[in-house]
This record gives C-alpha cells, structure tokens and sequence, in this order.
C-alpha cells in the first residue's frame, strides 16, 4: 500500500515521447504533485506509449499489462500514439486501465492525476490548448534535455502512420519553446536536444532552425544544441554550411535515408537514390570534416530483389556511417504499402537484415577506431556504473554521439570530487570497444 501520493511515469517509443512525458512531469510538479522514482512508492501509475510500428504496439501493451500485473493497488493511466490510434480497442480490451489520453489530451490527463493523487495545488485550468501537449520538459538529473520544437507530418511515405496518427506538419511557436528551454537550464541540462518529425522545417516568426539554434546559443548555460530528424532533401550546402559556424551547434547529422536504391524509395513515397545520398555526404565531411552521421534502413520493403540489398550493401560501405540502425518492413494499418503484395519471406528478411546489420556494426566500429588519439569534448551524463570497463569513474558523450541512440564515452583515470554530470570535460580518446570510446581526461569545465 502506498503511503503518499505519486505519480510514476513508464516512457516508450522515441524521444518525442521522451519529451511529452518531461512536459507531463514538471507540469504535474509544478502543481504540486509528486513524481516518482519508484513505480512501488507510487499511487498512479502513467504508461507513454508508443504505436508506430507493431514491435511497438506489442511493448506498449505488454507494458500495460506488466503495470497493471505488478501494481494492482495503483490507478492505472495510459497515454500517447498508441491511444491515438486504437483507442476503441484498448477501452475495449483492457479494463484494468482508469483513464485513456490521446496526444491532445495532456490538458485533460494533468487534471485527472491532480484530482486523484490529492494534490493541495489549486487552479488547474484543464482547458489547455493542443501546444501544450510540448511543454516544459527537463529532466532533473540529467546532462541533456529534449526540446520539441515541432510535430506531425506532411510527408507522405507509403509505410508511415505518422501523418496519420499526429497530423500535419505544425512548428510550435518560439514562446513555447523558449520556455521549454528555460525549464530545460533551470533543471540543469547542458545540451539542448531538438526534436520534430523534420527539424529543418521549423518556421515561426520569420526565423528558420538555425536561428533558433543561434538563439538559444546565447545563454551562457546551453552548452551543446543537438539537432534530431533532418529528412535528407532539406539537407543543402547552405544548411550545412550554416550548421559549421555555430560553435555550440553539435556536427551531427541524423538523417533517416530509408534505403538506397531508387526503385524502392519510389515504392516508398521517397526521393533521391545512392548517387544523391553520397554526394550529399560527400560535401557535409568537406564542410565539416569532424561530421558525425546517423541514419535508418528499412529492409523487406515490398518488392524488394537481391539485386536490390546487396546495392543498399555497397551504399553503406561507401557511406561510412558513424551510428545507423536497420529494421525489417513493418506493414502499418492505413498505410499505402500495408496493401503491397511481393513481400519478401520472413526468412529471408532476417538474412537481410543480418547482412545489413553486420555492415552497419562494422562502419561503426571503423568510426570509433579512428576517434582513438583525438582530444574531444565529453559532457558527464552520469557516474560509472557496474557494467563500465575497469578505472572508469564517469559515463559521457562526445558531440558526435547523440543521447539514448548512440554509444558513450567512458572516462577513466581521475576527476576532482566536485565534478559531476553536467561538467565538460576536454579528453583524449585511448580505445575503442565496439561502438563506445574510452578517454581519458585533461581539462574540466564544471557544470
């Protein structure tokens, strides 16, 4: 039996949900309710989750169920994409959950838990309007933070809910996010991490993304400013020439190519092809020869041929990838390519995907291998933990390793007692093990 009020938040899915269950948290502590670490300790229980692809259909319920299994005693409450999409069926079928919050309803669900966790706060206004469902996120003991500066979709890729489940592309405003920020710092984030479905997009008030990222630089406590989703046709000299000359901008390309052989990005609802993906690497490593790139692979699509993969294979080879992920084809409820015949056997997507995989783990390996002897800038995400290789004494990342998705930075050797997470640290790389680096420090900058 619990003994207080509290509120326990269980995140899935990508750090656009990251960023809606922060805005959740400081809104809900703000009015005075308590957020807790331990699911045990807690009288409500919150699940943000995640319905883009069935894998995450699948983890979201079993979440649920877990919750509702290991904490019968907790009010039960479920948010996010998986709401949005299926909600009849999850009313229907999953009785133990007390109330069900689609994407706009973040208003609506803040009220509910105050109501119920008996908060002492007053005044809630539960008649907030749709932006707020991108609030204030922060995370209090973290380096980082993610920032939505965007949301929904306008592109219309055949194997994609996204516009479907969030609607059209939308910026939020610069307040919004400015106050996003300010929450962020007050918290103790050091790196700011921009998140939409294309960052690159973000319009508001005659300024574009990279003046936003200027603008932001100016306070002295943001350290880094990452950018997240940058769909490749918006990727132009201009941006990446601009993307050179902000010093706190991090050199890190998050671009999902989805495949590299045109036939299927056609079927894809995609442009451009291996020729205009290479090229458009090429002049990023000679605008910014200390670039580091991510990107995602779909494998399976419908249609796909041998002749097909093993051109995606020489593509990833040549493209040298620092960090990327393959998926095998997912086929999503009221998508066009849900409807494709000539889907490649189960079998024979799971080679394919072993095939990819393996390129992928070797270019990244490759990548980490050449940081050993470079003096880089490692931001202290947290104290070492027992999975850490021997004489580490803090986990970190570079400016080339993004939050959650990539490999770390193990430092070893010593740091003065006073330095935590949230300090620089300048830092000579001595290893490479698998897709992480071990560095050694020799220049702090406290937090």
């Amino acid at each position: 039996m619990t003994t207080a009020p509290g509120v326990h938040i269980i995140t899935l899915g990508c750090p656009k949900n990251e960023a809606d269950s922060q805005a959740l948290t400081r809104r809900l502590k703000a009015e005075g309710i308590r957020v807790v670490e331990d699911p045990a300790g807690a009288s409500h229980l919150l699940v943000n989750t995640c319905g883009f692809i069935e894998d995450a259909r699948k983890e979201s319920i079993g979440a649920i169920l877990e919750a509702a299994d290991c904490y019968p005693e907790a009010r039960l409450h479920v948010m996010g994409c998986l709401v949005e999409r299926y909600r009849p069926e999850l009313e229907e079928g999953l009785p133990e959950v007390h109330g069900w919050y689609g994407l706009a309803d973040l208003g609506a669900l803040a009220a509910n838990l105050k109501a119920e966790a008996g908060s002492a706060a007053a005044g809630l206004d539960p008649s907030l309007p749709a932006s707020s469902r991108a609030s204030i996120i922060a995370s209090p003991s973290a380096s980082h933070a993610y920032v939505k500066i965007s949301d929904g979709c306008d592109h219309l890729c055949s194997f994609c809910a996204i516009p479907d489940i969030k609607g059209p592309y939308y910026s939020l405003s610069l307040s919004e996010i400015m106050e996003q920020v300010e929450g962020a710092l007050e918290a103790g984030a050091r790196e700011l991490v921009f998140v939409g479905q294309d960052t690159t997009l973000w319009r508001c008030d005659g300024m574009d993304v990279l003046e936003l990222v200027g603008l932001v630089s100016e306070d002295e406590r943001v350290l880094r400013v990452r950018l997240m989703y940058l769909q490749p046709e918006h990727v132009d000299d201009r941006f990446l020439a601009m993307m050179a000359l902000h010093p706190k901008l991090c050199r890190y390309l998050d671009i999902p190519f989805q495949h590299a052989h045109r036939d299927v990005l056609r079927a894809m609802g995609r442009r451009g092809d291996a020729a205009t993906y290479l090229h458009l690497l090429e002049r990023a490593r000679i605008i910014m020869p200390d670039v580091s790139v991510r990107s995602t692979f779909i494998v399976g699509f419908p249609g796909e041929t041998e002749e097909h993969v093993a051109a995606l294979g020489d593509f990833l080879r040549v493209a040298r990838f620092d960090h990327a992920g393959a998926f095998a084809f997912s086929p999503e409820e009221g998508t066009s390519a849900a409807a494709l015949d000539r889907r490649p056997p189960a079998l024979t997507v799971r080679k394919r995907m072993s095939y990819v995989s393996a390129i992928l783990a070797e270019s990244a390996e490759r990548a980490c291998r050449a940081r050993v002897g470079e003096r880089l800038e490692v931001l202290i995400d947290s104290p070492a933990d027992a999975d850490a290789p021997e004489g580490v004494v803090a986990i970190g990342r570079t400016r080339g390793q993004a939050p959650d998705v990539d490999g770390v930075t193990y430092l070893s050797g010593r740091l003065p007692p006073d330095v935590g997470v949230g300090a620089a640290v300048q830092a000579v790389v001595t290893e490479a093990i698998g897709h992480d680096l071990v560095a050694e420090p020799d220049a702090i900058e406290p937090a």
